[in-house]
């Protein structure tokens, strides 16, 4: 007999993979293709929107501490609900190079 599948892994092995991504960017680029790419600079921003979107499962359906998912969606809406010239940029970048190992090694303590 197998346990039932959990509601949030999906949510966690999505916010896995799309950590995943950022991290490839960041590698693949760097402070100034951020500034001068539109393209590079749009992708990461979806993925942080959709790394928020994720996040708020698990805010909603993980006991204890959620204050971090609250973080990443917050970010979402900063960035979603904000006009391109009027999204804070080094915020983005700072979070895109700071937070997705971080984020990855908490990710990887809580059970599938």
């Amino acid at each position: 007999m197998t346990a039932p599948v959990r509601p949030e892994r999906g949510a966690l092995l999505e916010l896995r993979s799309l950590l995943g991504k950022i991290q490839s960017l960041v590698d693949a680029g760097g402070r100034e293709r951020y500034d001068c790419d539109d393209e590079y600079r749009w992708v990461i921003h979806r993925l942080w929107i959709a790394i928020g979107n994720e996040a708020e499962v698990l805010e909603h359906r993980l006991a204890g501490d959620t204050s971090t998912w609250r973080q990443l969606r917050l970010l979402r809406n900063a960035i979603a609900h904000r006009r391109l010239p009027d999204i804070d940029e080094d915020l983005v970048w700072r979070t895109s190079t700071m937070r997705p190992a971080p984020l990855l090694d908490r990710l990887s303590h809580i059970p599938l």
